[in-house]
């Protein structure tokens, strides 16, 4: 099984910058850390689609985030638990 690390705050930050800069990061409202992307679709089903495969990776990697769909503007959020 591999180790897992904790990132420090800004760890995470230089690695998104780097790596996936249309990720944020934040912390909700018990202090937990978390990264966030909002994406946009150009129709609504394209956004449903969209998150039909979101779902799809995150139940084959156990790993389930919180999505928010708003008519065309998507909302992924993720966490370590």
């Amino acid at each position: 099984m591999v180790e897992k690390i904790a990132l420090t705050e800004q760890e995470l930050e230089n690695k998104l910058k780097e790596m996936a800069p249309e990720w944020k990061t934040g912390k909700n409202e018990k202090g937990v850390a978390f990264i966030e992307r909002v994406h946009h679709a150009s129709k609504f089903m394209e956004g449903i689609a969209f998150v039909g495969k979101i779902a799809a990776a995150a139940e084959d990697n156990n790993h389930h985030p919180d999505i928010i769909i708003n008519y065309k503007r998507i909302t992924i959020r993720y966490w370590t638990h």
